[in-house]
């Protein structure tokens, strides 16, 4: 940890920077010029397509430092720009960072911050080079953006787009543990008696501070040649769900009652009386895959992701004709599937 000196208050832009650079893992072999120069310098590897992604995070509108640390709030906001290479079936290479700091942040936060960019990475073993970004004082909260490149062959790529009738709806691993893991951080907050929850439910509430994004899984998902539309489960199922159909130009039915929900989770929401269904439905920031499968190929599709990355791939609805627009099924009847997960500047 810094002294107490380095406690009291940022230093200047340009020494900041130089700190910031210590914080920095090694650079790929690809990085010809790094940070230090009006731009960065990458050699892109050959017969590989570009993708490129950017994520930006507002403090109290898209993290809450009560509920998280700095470095758990740097690997979320990480891992969210991940999650999108990994819903085009690729791997992620190269980032920009950039934050905008008010006067009261210190540099231990800042390290703290780079420290779980460095985290996430070295858990999923996908290491990224931080080439540059920029830094601005504020007299608001606390900005982070992260622009964020990665590289898939171009016949891998898997968009939104290509979800066909027939096709089976699968999702990878569980969901509803994102916004329940929030809701038992806030209970612990406003009703000190629920305080014991939070050591029982430990790993639902790391599913909201520390979200997996499934990056080996989109690259099993991609060069199987089954999946033919995929995106990452960012904003909540009922949303996403609907981007990809209404890109597509198709229908949809879900069956509410087979989202997988992991058994801690569960007993979560019933401690909380929140509705399983709905909250796994409208759950963001879960970063799991949604994606459209050849009905042929669903089951076998499954035992090679379980194989290769021991993470399940569960059916979950059926595309349809677009006449027959979008709906889901829960223990009380089918209603029409409408988007309920975040959504900035929503009235």
């Amino acid at each position: 940890m810094m002294g107490q000196d380095d406690r009291a208050k940022l230093p200047s832009e340009f020494e900041l920077i130089r700190r910031i650079r210590t914080f920095l893992p090694p650079m790929d072999s690809n990085v010809l010029l790094g940070v230090g120069d009006d731009t960065a310098a990458v050699q892109p590897t050959s017969d590989m397509v570009t993708l490129l992604t950017t994520d930006t995070f507002v403090e109290s509108i898209d993290f809450n430092k009560a509920w998280s640390s700095w470095s758990q709030i740097g690997w979320k906001c990480m891992a969210a720009n991940y999650s999108d290479i990994a819903a085009m079936g690729g791997i992620p290479r190269h980032a920009l960072t950039t934050l905008c700091l008010p006067e009261d942040r210190i540099l231990d936060e800042v390290e703290e911050l780079y420290k779980g960019f460095k985290d996430l990475a070295t858990h999923l073993s996908q290491p990224v080079s931080i080439v540059g970004g920029d830094l601005s004082a504020t007299g608001g909260p606390t900005v982070i953006s992260i622009t964020l490149t990665g590289e898939a062959k171009k016949e891998r790529i898997t968009t939104r787009s290509g979800a066909r009738v027939g096709d089976v709806v699968c999702l990878t691993g569980h969901v509803g543990a994102s916004e329940t893991g929030l809701a038992l951080l806030q209970s612990s907050h406003t009703l000190p008696s629920t305080r014991g929850w939070l050591d029982q439910y430990q790993g639902t509430i790391a599913r909201h501070r520390t979200p997996i994004p499934r990056v080996l899984e989109g690259s099993v998902l991609s060069r199987s040649r089954s999946v033919h539309a995929m995106i990452d489960v960012s904003d909540g199922i009922s949303s996403d769900a609907l981007h990809l159909c209404r890109k597509s130009g198709v229908g949809l039915k879900l069956d509410g009652r087979v989202l997988p929900i992991a058994q801690e989770t569960a007993s979560a929401m019933e401690k909380l009386k929140i509705n399983p269904i709905r909250t796994a439905l409208n759950s963001g920031e879960e970063f799991e895959l949604l994606c459209a499968v050849d009905p042929e190929k669903m089951e076998s599709l499954a035992d090679e992701l379980v194989n290769c990355t021991s993470t399940t791939l569960t059916p979950i609805g059926e595309i349809v004709d677009a006449d027959q627009g979008y709906t889901y099924t829960d223990n009380t009847g089918t209603y029409t599937l409408c988007p309920e997960g975040y959504e900035h500047f929503r009235k």
